[in-house]
């Protein structure tokens, strides 16, 4: 545990390291190299195609130099360069929190190597988050580890005092509850289609057969025959999650920031882009791209949307609540009297 405690003293280095790992994996990509890309689809294939995943490598590639850069110093610069970096690493775990759905769904892993690419990307996005708050800290004469007005810990290893948190403000109640609406629409119609029945203009037996039942897990067919759909109970525990940061729960907060930090990073960067498009379609902006069965054009595009607005509001759902918690249960070092 001493170890843990001084991670002021060893960051910087963890996240060089990092950095040069990272930074060759990004090149590789920027290359046009495509093993664990992590913004693709189930085949490896990026959206947009080639330009697209040449820039997302190059933003990846950027943000690990720019780490390895700014990582030595307090100047407003560098903390300003170490969250760009921070940014470019959420990014690079796009979709993580949805790999961990489908794992679950399927039983299997579908592509290994994305999944270590994802998380070597959340590892460097704690890294670097924890990094730039212990920069931030010194540079205003205060405690790197917790904070407090004492320029450094008594002791580099001594116990941290941990309190329990308050509630989060009320608006930030609102605000969380208000964006969890937003998966409403989307599970209501699935709900429907576990009940048998139709929604959006199609059928639960046409439903189902947009699914490979080889490729499902026994869990999964379990509670498909019990009218369930682990993508919304999955959603429903990430509801459960972000109401309970904005609580006074007594649990380690290592339990509860580490998954809700994942999952609004992967379900917003997913959410957004569907939200807009499925919009656009119905606001008769763009066409739908390819065979839209078994939906007509106009229910795709209500389910995409569907699906952008519940990704969307529970991933800023678990945002909001994350860094209300993380600000409410700062523990502090144990000052000697």
């Amino acid at each position: 545990m001493g170890f843990f405690r001084r991670w002021p003293e060893w960051i910087g280095r963890a996240v060089r390291v990092w950095s040069i790992l990272y930074g060759v994996l990004a090149a590789y990509w920027l290359i046009g190299g495509r093993a664990g890309f992590p913004v693709a689809d189930v085949k490896g294939h990026p959206p947009g195609g080639t330009p697209v995943a040449i820039a997302i490598a190059l933003v990846l590639l950027l943000g690990a130099v720019v780490a390895a850069a700014s990582v030595g110093s307090t100047s407003r610069v560098a903390q300003v360069g170490l969250r760009f970096a921070t940014a470019t690493a959420l990014l690079g775990t796009f979709g993580l929190a949805l790999t961990a759905v489908g794992i679950v769904a399927s039983g299997t892993i579908e592509r290994p190597l994305a999944l270590g690419s994802q998380l070597l990307a959340l590892v460097g996005a704690f890294a670097l988050f924890a990094a730039a708050l212990a920069q931030t800290r010194r540079s205003r004469s205060r405690c790197p580890r917790c904070g407090g007005p004492h320029p450094l810990p008594p002791k580099p290893d001594m116990p941290l005092v941990r309190r329990t948190p308050r509630a989060a403000s009320k608006r930030s109640r609102v605000a969380g509850c208000v964006l969890l609406l937003g998966v409403v629409p989307w599970a209501t119609v699935k709900f429907v289609w576990g009940l048998g029945g139709s929604a959006l203009g199609v059928t639960a037996a046409e439903w189902h057969t947009t699914f490979d039942q080889s490729t499902t897990s026994g869990l999964s067919r379990i509670l498909e025959r019990a009218g369930l759909d682990i993508t919304v109970l999955a959603s429903l525990a990430g509801a459960v999650l972000a109401i309970t940061l904005l609580s006074r729960p007594r649990i380690p907060r290592w339990l509860l920031l580490t998954p809700a930090v994942t999952g609004a990073t992967s379900l917003a960067l997913y959410g957004v882009p569907l939200a807009i498009w499925g919009t656009a379609v119905l606001a008769g902006l763009t066409q739908p791209a390819g065979d839209p069965a078994p939906f007509s054009p106009t229910g795709q595009a209500w389910m995409i949307t569907f699906g952008g607005l519940a990704f969307t509001g529970l991933g800023t759902a678990l945002a909001i609540g994350a860094h209300s918690y993380h600000r409410r249960s700062k523990p502090t070092c144990s000052l000697p009297r």
